[in-house]
């Protein structure tokens, strides 16, 4: 169950938001969750509300989708994800739920195997980012597979890669920038979730997938951030191309699982 964005408006309204209950907040995602006095739920920067504001609840526990139909929007901020029209994720033929434990879940099994080579990546990341219509430096972008190798996404398809951001449009940053500001600011929610907190997710979907197979392979996030519960490959697949971020912060909210 998704919820909408509130518009809070420019910085000089930020300070008169009447937010009366902050229903849940995420670390590092930029987000809290509030209700307002005219009875709107929804998710806004938590830069918009200070905490003289609003008063903390415990979530209510989000219901599984039944269905395992594709949401049609993110919880997160727009530009953290993929435009489906471009990206809508294509999954790799070749892994099926009856294979997995001869590949991805496979000890020794590596995405070197099937990952394509240079010549034919930075061919992609160059015709996607004019796609994309993004002008600044490569480096700013990871090549991101919607649907992960691990998870037996389709290398080399173009409508499952796009360039993912380490930062976001308002703070570009290459990957090591990156990773340099996430230790220095663990707390900060200044700059959205990019491309290396949704590697985070991709690694735990694996384990999610793999959840249950004896001797599977694990990723190396299994020990920090263990997988509780198994899901079928196809199940991780739609997470993953649907809302990653989604899943993102059910791991920053003491390691709920991913369903």
């Amino acid at each position: 169950m998704s919820c909408c964005r509130i518009d809070v408006g420019s910085t000089a309204k930020r300070q008169h938001f009447d937010s009366k209950v902050l229903i849940s907040k995420s670390p590092r995602s930029g987000y809290v969750k509030v209700k307002t006095d005219d009875g709107q739920v929804g998710w806004v920067l938590k830069r918009n509300v200070t905490e003289t504001e609003a008063k903390e609840q415990q979530p209510s526990p989000q219901p599984a989708n039944p269905s395992g139909e594709k949401s049609g929007s993110g919880v997160g901020d727009a530009q953290i994800y993929p435009r489906p029209e471009l990206t809508p994720g294509k999954e790799d033929p070749r892994v099926s739920q009856d294979n997995i434990a001869n590949n991805i879940c496979k000890k020794g099994w590596s995405t070197a195997t099937v990952r394509p080579p240079v010549s034919v990546t930075n061919k992609i990341k160059q015709q996607t980012m004019q796609s994309y219509g993004f002008t600044d430096a490569a480096n700013h972008y990871e090549l991101d597979h919607l649907i992960s190798l691990q998870n037996g996404g389709c290398p080399d398809c173009v409508e499952n890669l796009w360039p993912e951001a380490y930062g976001d449009k308002n703070h570009p940053m290459t990957q090591n920038e990156r990773a340099k500001w996430n230790k220095e600011n663990p707390d900060s929610t200044e700059v959205l979730p990019g491309a290396l907190e949704k590697d985070l997710v991709e690694n735990h979907i694996h384990d999610e997938i793999c959840f249950g197979i004896p001797n599977a392979k694990l990723s190396s996030f299994s020990k920090k951030y263990p997988a509780t519960v198994s899901v079928t490959l196809k199940r991780g697949q739609e997470i993953l191309a649907s809302d990653w971020y989604a899943c993102y912060r059910n791991i920053m909210d003491h390691n709920k699982p991913c369903e």
